[in-house]
């Protein structure tokens, strides 16, 4: 090897040293590949690239936000349920005043009532009943009970109580029904009738499917005995009949024949009229499946007092309850406490 040839391999290898330092310098993991003999070359290159990735720590996840909303729905409900059973346990303070049918009040009324509840650790249902009277001012006070409402009946011996009185009470009704009746001042007011002359009378009750085309059906009304016919009440219905000449739904007429009808508008009305009856009387219905009537029959052998019911469907369904007095006369009022459908 000549002299020129020694220098040009001594300054290479110079060159090569000095490259190695440097690169040791910026890429620690070559110097420590080459402490322990490693040749830099493609492993190496492999090995700068993955020491050079960035490094990734671990990350606790924070709650996501449908987690988080988990726990105060489930403490609304919580707090909920115990405001309900709390509400269970209001303690009741009521008032009611009872007049008749002109404003008078009325002593002796007696008021039935129940009231549901839960006991003082909300964890069993417990109830309440009693009975109050009314005052000379009519006045009677429900108190010392607890629940979120009650239910009562009015009664009297000399008295009926109104159909449209209200028989139940809720808490929660107020204050969109108006002031609590929690004050004479608020007090509800109930209305009962006076009784006239009570008799004896034979009470009957009955009901059949009938055609809805205009087809006649027979009502048999009953005497002393379901043997004893007293006459037959013939029931007409027609259904799906709305037209420009005839805006309703469906109707019905009733016939009374070798006799007479007349319709009853006065719930407290119990004397059948003398005159005044048709031998057919009918009536349309709109918008409802069901009508409710009430009527006086005048037959051969004397008065009926009949409340009627007929629901129109695919077909026709007819129904009634009716007073008799068996010595004829035209007092229809019972004896007994009556209840009828309205």
């Amino acid at each position: 090897m000549s002299k020129k040839q020694k220098q040009f391999c001594l300054a290479l290898l110079a060159i090569v040293i000095l490259l190695l330092i440097w690169l040791s310098k910026k890429h620690p993991a070559i110097s420590q590949n080459l402490e322990k003999g490693g040749v830099a070359g493609t492993n190496t290159s492999a090995q700068i690239e993955k020491t050079s990735a960035p490094i990734r720590t671990p990350v606790t996840l924070a709650p996501t936000n449908e987690y988080q909303q988990i726990l105060p729905q489930n403490e609304q409900k919580k707090q909920s349920m115990a405001q309900e059973a709390l509400l269970w346990r209001t303690p009741i303070l009521y008032y009611g005043k009872v007049v008749d049918e002109s404003n008078q009040p009325i002593l002796g009324v007696q008021v039935s009532f129940n009231t549901s509840s839960v006991n003082e650790s909300l964890t069993k249902e417990q109830y309440d009943n009693g009975t109050v009277t009314t005052d000379d001012r009519g006045i009677f006070k429900i108190d010392g009970v607890h629940g979120v409402g009650m239910v009562f009946q009015l009664s009297h011996p000399n008295y009926y109580s109104y159909p449209e009185n209200i028989t139940d009470y809720d808490i929660r009704d107020y204050p969109k029904k108006g002031a609590l009746p929690n004050t004479e001042d608020t007090a509800l007011v109930f209305r009962m009738h006076s009784k006239g002359h009570p008799v004896p009378l034979i009470f009957r009750s009955g009901g059949f499917h009938a055609p809805n085309d205009g087809s006649i059906a027979n009502f048999p009304l009953r005497g002393n005995t379901r043997a004893e016919i007293l006459g037959q009440l013939q029931v007409q219905g027609w259904s799906g009949i709305r037209s420009d000449t005839n805006p309703y739904d469906w109707k019905v007429q009733l016939t009374m024949p070798e006799g007479g009808i007349i319709e009853s508008t006065n719930y407290f009305d119990f004397l059948a009229p003398e005159t005044g009856y048709s031998e057919s009387v009918d009536f349309q219905v709109s918008g409802s499946e069901m009508a409710r009537k009430q009527y006086f029959l005048k037959l051969p052998s004397g008065y009926v007092r009949f409340k009627l019911e007929v629901i129109m469907g695919k077909d026709m369904f007819v129904s009634g309850d009716y007073y008799y007095n068996p010595d004829g006369s035209q007092n229809l009022e019972p004896s007994q406490d009556i209840h009828p459908t309205q």
